[in-house]
């Protein structure tokens, strides 16, 4: 599952929470299928990707975009940089800053109404 996230506020930070009941997350280590609840999202083993888009220094109109606090920039061959996430706690906040969008990436997590 991946959410999208978007703050056109340029001063206020955003804190979304997570909230999954009553659905299946495939534990890739354990190779089993389980049943959580919300309470249980703190537990390490239920993690998620995030990926934070902003303009360098805040500002709209910079020609450099940041991903995750580094600088997206091709080197002189034309190598992309590793688009690597951060790796979250399911069960914590996704801070959102302003003028930013964020990818959150929950694997392995199977939503009934998505299916």
């Amino acid at each position: 599952m991946t959410i999208l996230l978007i703050n056109l506020d340029g001063i206020t930070k955003t804190e979304v929470g997570v909230t999954i009941e009553n659905e299946t997350i495939a534990v890739a280590s354990k190779r089993q299928i389980k049943q959580t609840h919300s309470s249980k999202l703190r537990n390490k083993e239920f993690t998620r990707e995030e990926y934070h888009l902003t303009a360098k220094d805040g500002k709209l109109n910079s020609h450099t975009v940041l991903l995750n606090g580094k600088e997206l920039t091709i080197n002189s061959t034309g190598i992309i940089p590793s688009l690597d996430p951060v790796e979250k706690n399911l069960g914590d906040p996704i801070t959102v800053a302003p003028y930013s969008i964020v990818f959150v990436h929950i694997p392995r997590i199977h939503i009934q109404a998505c299916t």
